[in-house]
C-alpha cells in the first residue's frame, strides 16, 4: 500500500491526540519550509514517517501500531494554543509547560501552518503551506513559556480558509544521528531524530478560542511524501 491513504485514516481516526503533518519533495507542492524540515531529519528517501521524532514508522503497515506504542508513553510537557487573525494575517501563541511533578529541560518550539485536503489524490491531508524558525527555552518543573509566531497565509491557504490548521510542538534541540534507519541495497540509510515531548493543533475557525493540546502522551508524527 502507500502511505496517503494510511494517514488520512489515521487523522480521521484519531482527532484529538494526532498531530501530523504532510510535506512533499520534489513537485509542484514542495514549499520553502517543507524543505527545510525536509532537511532538518536528513532522510533520503521517501515516504519518511517521523513518529515523535524518533524513528521512521516504516514499514507503512506499521504507521499506526507504532503510533498507539508512542501515545501509551507518558509526557510532563504540555502545549495550549490560542490563534488570532483574519483574512492573510494571523498569531499563533502557545503556552508551553513543564509540570510540577515533571523535569526540567531544554525545548525548541516549532509551528506549523497546514492546508487540508489539498495536494494530489490519496496524498492531500495536512499540507503543509509555511512554519516557524524554531524557538529555544529552558523550563523547570512547574514554569510556563508563552511562544509566539505571525503567520501571513499564502493564496492557497487564503483560498481555502476553513481547511486551515496551525501545529505547534515542543521537542528536543539536541538531535542524535542514527546512521542505520532504511536499508535499501545496498546501502543503509540515516536520518537525525530529537524526540517530541508534546503537539498541540488548532483548526479554523480561529476566534482566540483556547485549544487544548494534546497533554495525554506523546503526539507528533511528521511525514515527506513523494507520490
Amino acid at each position: 500500500g502507500t502511505a496517503g491513504p494510511v494517514v488520512s485514516d489515521m487523522i480521521d481516526d484519531y482527532p484529538d491526540t494526532l498531530a501530523f503533518i504532510t510535506i512533499h519533495d520534489g513537485d509542484s507542492y514542495e514549499v520553502p519550509w517543507g524543505t527545510s524540515r525536509d532537511a532538518f531529519y536528513g532522510a533520503a528517501w521517501t515516504p519518511f514517517s517521523c513518529h515523535d521524532g524518533l524513528e521512521d514508522g516504516w514499514p507503512i503497515n506499521t504507521y499506526e501500531t507504532k503510533f498507539l506504542a508512542r501515545q501509551a508513553i507518558p509526557t510532563d510537557v504540555t502545549i495550549d494554543m490560542m490563534v488570532f487573525g483574519s483574512g492573510a494575517n494571523f498569531d499563533v501563541s502557545a503556552t508551553v509547560c513543564i509540570e510540577p511533578t515533571g523535569t526540567g529541560k531544554d525545548l525548541k518550539i516549532w509551528m506549523a501552518q497546514v492546508v487540508d485536503h489539498y495536494g494530489p489524490v490519496n496524498f492531500d491531508r495536512n499540507m503543509v503551506q509555511d512554519g516557524s524558525a524554531g524557538q529555544e527555552i529552558t523550563l523547570a518543573a512547574g514554569e510556563c513559556a508563552v511562544v509566539t509566531e505571525s503567520f501571513v497565509l499564502n493564496s492557497v491557504s487564503q483560498a481555502s480558509p476553513d481547511t486551515v490548521k496551525f501545529f505547534a510542538w515542543a521537542q528536543n534541540p539536541t538531535l542524535v544521528y542514527d546512521p542505520q534507519v532504511v536499508y535499501i541495497a545496498p546501502n543503509w540509510y540515516g536520518a537525525w531524530f530529537g524526540e517530541v515531548y508534546q503537539g498541540g493543533k488548532a483548526t479554523a475557525p480561529f476566534d482566540g478560542i483556547f485549544t487544548d493540546g494534546f497533554e495525554s502522551g506523546e503526539t507528533l508524527a511528521w511525514t515527506s511524501t513523494t507520490p
